[in-house]
């Protein structure tokens, strides 16, 4: 036991006992996307792009569904549409390694790189291991190509948060320009991401010019620019057809009571849920915020009243709801409230700090070094986590158990069957294998190839023909 505590004293040992964590961590969900499989909506997409083409589809959706103008090239890339499966298998293993890349820069931009490179990793592998624990549909998340603007701006998020802070301190022209275009590509991705840089730019402008008491042009074009782009896309014919599609057919759209009462009694119900990771992982936090208090002078960013901080964060999680509930009368999605997972677990880093440092600043409290005993629960409380967590067993189970590459083998016998198929009606046995890891499970329909309605999906009219499952 001496030689184990001794061995981890030295900070490559920790870097390396880190990055095996890393490996643990993520190996099931890399593994497992080699038997990932085109789903439900990725067939209509396919369709749409081979009958109208790529610019044609982009014109279709803004008209008929969609304000997401990044959003909808994003999904118009389906692989299918160039006969190609394989980039269903290689698009999670890109996002996921994308992540832990976005998190390692956001870690070092929001430290500063004062760490110990392992205590980056550490907070980054922390901010990894979190989301993906608290995400409410790991498969809708990484796997589901037509959702993945919502995966892809949460990547993109992290590395214009990193260079933001990176360049807080004297923001050039140039600076102003590249967050601009990223702000521009990211509100563009689906409406979470665009009410957060809508808020947060503009609350930056605002609470930076009345402190200061001069007004802050450069935050002032980046507000202008996420407000401009944020109001373009939601004012995109699409949003308001879908709405009156008929989808949603409830007395409670546009209820303005109703709106307000169940988008706080949801915020805080999701909150409550990842509250415990959270603050478990806030003993992680402090000290490090504590450390990185010695240089308070290179954290200008960090340097915000925490009662302005917290009523910005408390007020775009509530934000981030409301929107759907005046729309549809409907909490979001599971693909959106993954994006506002990742935005909580992200303001509430932020806001731990802010408030550390404040504290420091204020004598309310001394600087704490991470000891033993707080080492021991951190480190057991996230074990524990792993071994009990769904999205971590689900992801061994789909592997170990061969239920993913049985699941992948169906798929292709289906297809080679519906092919094969003359008659424009078809028998196609149901599923026996469904990995919660890689697929959407729906109750009411076939998981893998219905959509919308049980006897409607995008499959058919992909393939032109009627399924019966057996």
């Amino acid at each position: 036991m001496t030689h184990y505590f001794s061995w981890l004293k030295n900070p490559d040992n920790r870097l390396k006992l880190l990055i095996l964590a890393f490996v643990i961590t993520l190996f099931p969900f890399v593994a497992v996307s080699f038997f990932a499989f085109p789903t439900t909506d990725d067939y209509c997409h396919t369709l749409a792009v081979k009958e109208m083409g790529y610019w044609g589809y982009q014109v279709h959706y803004w008209k008929t569904w969609s304000g997401r103008y990044i959003g909808t090239l994003i999904s118009a890339t389906q692989p299918l549409a160039y006969d190609s499966y394989l980039g269903y298998k290689l698009a999670p293993i890109v996002l996921i390694l994308l992540y832990v890349h976005a998190s390692l820069k956001f870690a070092g931009a929001i430290t500063g790189d004062k760490l110990a490179k392992w205590q980056t990793y550490l907070l980054a592998f922390l901010l990894v291991f979190v989301l993906i624990a608290e995400l409410p549909v790991v498969s809708g998340y990484f796997y589901w190509y037509t959702g993945y603007y919502y995966t892809v701006a949460d990547i993109g998020t992290l590395y214009l948060l990193a260079y933001l802070f990176r360049n807080y301190s004297k923001l050039s022209s140039r600076n102003i320009v590249v967050l601009a275009l990223g702000i521009i590509l990211l509100v563009g991705m689906n409406e979470y991401t665009l009410v957060w840089l809508v808020v947060l730019s503009g609350a930056l402008f605002f609470f930076g010019s009345v402190v200061t008491r001069k007004l802050q042009v450069k935050y002032l074009v980046l507000s202008a620019v996420a407000l401009v782009f944020g109001v373009l896309s939601v004012t995109a014919p699409g949003n308001a057809a879908r709405a009156e599609s008929g989808l949603y057919p409830t007395p409670l759209k546009y209820n303005l009571l109703f709106s307000i009462k169940n988008s706080l009694a949801w915020q805080i119900h999701n909150f409550a849920k990842i509250a415990p990771a959270l603050c478990v992982l806030a003993l992680v936090l402090i000290p490090i915020a504590c450390q990185l208090f010695k240089n308070k002078g290179d954290f200008k960013f960090l340097r915000a009243h925490p009662a302005l901080s917290i009523l910005v964060f408390v007020g775009c999680l509530y934000l981030s709801y409301f929107p759907s509930y005046w729309s549809i009368a409907e909490p979001p999605n599971l693909r959106g409230q993954c994006v506002i997972t990742f935005w909580t677990l992200i303001g509430w880093t932020y806001n731990v700090f802010v408030l550390t440092f404040w504290a420091l600043e204020k004598g309310y409290m001394k600087p704490v070094e991470p000891g033993k005993p707080v080492a021991w629960v951190v480190g057991l409380y996230f074990f524990f986590l792993f071994t009990g967590n769904f999205n971590y067993r689900s992801a061994w189970s789909d592997l170990l158990t061969g239920r993913a590459a049985r699941f992948n083998k169906e798929m292709h016998e289906r297809t080679a069957l519906v092919l094969n198929t003359r008659e424009e009606q078809v028998y196609v046995p149901k599923l026996k294998n469904v990995p919660y890891t890689i697929l959407i499970v729906n109750d009411e329909t076939d998981p893998a190839w219905a959509s919308v309605e049980v006897n409607n999906g995008c499959a058919e009219w992909f393939f032109k023909k009627k399924f019966f499952y057996k």
